[in-house]
């Protein structure tokens, strides 16, 4: 019985820690679908993504290319905090789409990848952009 038990809590043990150190990236164009007037979702490994178009909403608002991704740090010494992924529309709109995790408990990220490059922002802010590429280099490990 006792072997059971640890053997139980190693697995739980290995599976926190995946989902500790998920990893991410924005949303391939063909993943992301319109479920109703101007509301988008595309699912993750990890969780769900989602969206809603501002404005006037046409019928159908397809998802023409991904512009960017962005992530802001407030200092060296503070965690990473993911913030979006923007995709232009064909109605001359941006979309962003905003990650949830499966556990809905609020994240930080660790970028990866040669996708992202860091700015300086007003305020002593850092953002981590990542654009002109494919959505799917823009990849970032989830941290909980």
């Amino acid at each position: 019985m006792k072997k059971i038990i640890s053997i139980l809590a190693i697995m739980t043990s290995i599976g926190f820690i995946s989902v500790a150190q998920a990893t991410e990236h924005c949303p391939k164009l063909h993943e992301i679908n319109e479920t109703g007037s101007g509301v988008f979702s595309a699912d993750g490994e990890n969780g769900k993504w989602s969206g809603v178009l501002q404005g006037i909403i046409g019928e159908k608002n397809p998802v023409q290319s991904f512009k960017m991704s962005i992530a802001i740090q407030e200092s060296e010494s503070t965690p990473l905090k993911f913030q979006y992924c923007t995709y232009n529309i064909n109605t001359n709109k941006t979309l962003d789409m905003r990650f949830t995790p499966k556990n809905e408990k609020e994240f930080t990220i660790k970028t990866e990848g040669n996708g992202w490059t860091k700015e300086s922002g007003n305020f002593g802010l850092t953002y981590n952009v990542c654009e002109n590429t494919l959505p799917e280099n823009c990849i970032f490990k989830i941290s909980q």
